[in-house]
């Protein structure tokens, strides 16, 4: 593979409120243990991690709105930001969720990298509930979630959530929410009801995105051409041909990993699965659309 379609940069956004207490000690223990895992998948060739925690507005809450560190392959960098969380505090029921995928949103990442960006919590931004809300109106700083998760598509990150339970549930439309900036970035939303299920789901998803590279590079070889001369091909790309790659891709044995949260049977733990699959046209449209913007830049 290409060195230039081997780089992953992962943004981890997490809320940093009190009601995260139970899931908070377990992101710093295994967040070294995701990074270490996904750095020795072999499509990997350059692996960078930035962090961004968010809590609340003031008056709800005083110490910050966002903090962040920025995407780097330094890991002692990212074990000083993972080391600085800490829940606490929040106020009323939403947080600044806009405030952390707008700050994740303007990360330094790399034109040639996958994007990656997890958004981990149990409250909704504001704005979205019938009530309990200070900021009843929206973010008072001017975001929105959908705006951020359209921009983020835009930029070629993909957004996965992660909604924390029992917590979460306790909103009307906080899981609804959560479901809708990943689907309008392309991502999945994972129920999480055992934080120690962190580190699958995420090494799952990374892998996810890993394996899209790989796609675009056989995208890249079919058409004999470089990721720089892709945006002038691109435009001979119409359904016939989406059709055709697709076709030829899984004559040549190209697939993907899909990873998702079984639900929990009665009395047994809830389980990561991760499973081969053939791929498929979207597959290959979102392949070009990446590649198209890569090429650009």
């Amino acid at each position: 593979m290409s060195e230039k379609l081997g780089q992953l940069d992962l943004v981890f956004v997490v809320d940093n409120t009190g009601s995260m207490g139970p899931y908070i000690q377990a992101v710093k223990q295994k967040i070294l243990e995701i990074v270490r895992t996904i750095k020795k998948e072999e499509l990997c060739h350059r692996l960078r991690v930035g962090y961004v925690s968010y809590r609340d507005h003031p008056p709800e809450e005083t110490t910050f709105v966002t903090k962040k560190t920025e995407l780097t392959p330094n890991i002692e960098s990212i074990e000083n930001g993972i080391r600085s969380m800490d829940a606490y505090g929040g106020g009323d029921g939403p947080e600044a969720v806009c405030d952390g995928l707008h700050v994740a949103n303007r990360m330094e990442y790399l034109n040639e990298s996958a994007k990656i960006m997890v958004l981990i919590g149990d409250a909704p931004p504001h704005g979205v509930e019938p009530g309990g809300d200070s900021f009843a109106r929206g973010c008072p700083d001017g975001h929105n979630w959908k705006t951020e998760a359209k921009d983020a598509y835009d930029r070629g990150i993909v957004i996965h959530t992660v909604g924390c339970y029992p917590e979460i549930d306790n909103y009307q439309n906080a899981v609804a929410t959560y479901q809708k900036i990943a689907e309008i970035s392309e991502g999945k939303f994972f129920p999480l009801e055992k934080a120690d299920l962190l580190v699958e789901l995420i090494t799952g998803i990374a892998v996810e995105e890993i394996d899209k590279l790989a796609i675009q590079q056989s995208i890249l070889e079919e058409l004999g051409v470089s990721m720089e001369e892709f945006s002038d091909a691109e435009g001979g790309i119409d359904e016939s041909k989406i059709a055709s790659l697709t076709a030829k891709m899984r004559d040549l044995g190209v697939s993907k990993r899909a990873v998702r949260a079984a639900p929990s049977a009665a009395g047994a733990p809830e389980q990561v699965v991760q499973e081969s699959e053939a791929v498929s046209e979207d597959d290959i449209r979102e392949a070009v659309r990446q590649l198209k913007k890569k090429s650009e830049k």
